[in-house]
């Protein structure tokens, strides 16, 4: 497999006894995954590992060593686990910034800028120029927000700002889109729609996308693949593990 993560026994615990346990993950390149499972059980947790902004443990019962690597692109491997023991999370801002886009549950829009503002920060913090903006208009048309674009985000709808906040994690060109229940705020048809326009920007443009979803079955329906998430109660310990993702 031309896996974008690779993830074996890596976890997580929180107080209170709960502990997530990425037993094995890989994520192939191109693909759309969705993260299931109750709630509590560690998806958006296993979401910020993967976004480099949550430092993993090794799993301790583990036979097998952790191992997280980032590819990406073909042939551009990072170990992340290494990144983190040289320099924490300063080591891995480089290759978040340029590879990932992270669209957040309410959007997580400035109130301060325009559409079209908030749209090109990244563009900007990357000096991309005129290229960016050209990419971000053309994904204002692709979300129908053009009209939109002078607009602040407390003069939009939510569905509106999902839209925004969708085109802002795609302009500056990333190879791979995390989103964290990118539709929880919206009615199940506004939902399904943006869904759908995301997956399809997201194949046009050939990237990995892995989210968090709180509907499985609008996810499956708009093309994603579900990884489910398992709990389980063993002693005085709640344990949530990931079941292997097979290759496509």
């Amino acid at each position: 497999m031309d896996a974008v993560f690779s993830i074996r026994n890596l976890g997580k615990s929180r107080p209170g006894g709960f502990c997530l346990h990425l037993e094995a993950l890989d994520i192939a390149r191109g693909s759309l995954i969705a993260f299931a499972g109750p709630s509590g059980c560690g998806k958006s947790t296993a979401l910020d590992i993967l976004a480099c902004a949550l430092r993993p443990e090794p799993y301790p019962e583990a036979e097998v060593p952790g191992l997280f690597l980032f590819s990406p692109t073909p042939g551009h491997t990072t170990d992340v686990l290494a990144a983190w023991r040289r320099g924490g999370i300063d080591a891995l801002a480089a290759l978040r910034l340029r590879h990932m886009g992270y669209v957040l549950q309410t959007g997580g829009l400035l109130p301060f800028l325009t559409a079209q503002e908030n749209i090109l920060l990244h563009c900007e913090a990357l000096g991309m120029g005129m290229s960016g903006q050209e990419r971000a208009l053309e994904l204002a048309e692709q979300l129908g927000i053009s009209h939109l674009l002078k607009q602040y985000p407390d003069s939009l709808s939510v569905g509106e700002r999902q839209r925004v906040a969708i085109a802002r994690a795609l302009a500056h060109g990333p190879q791979v889109v995390l989103a964290d229940e990118p539709t929880a705020a919206l009615d199940p048809w506004h939902a399904a729609n943006v869904l759908h326009l995301f997956s399809q920007i997201a194949r046009h443009m050939g990237l990995t996308i892995v989210m968090v979803s709180h509907a499985p079955e609008l996810a499956q329906s708009a093309g994603f693949s579900l990884v489910h998430f398992t709990v389980s109660a063993e002693g005085e310990m709640i344990r949530s593990r990931t079941r292997h993702l097979p290759e496509a």
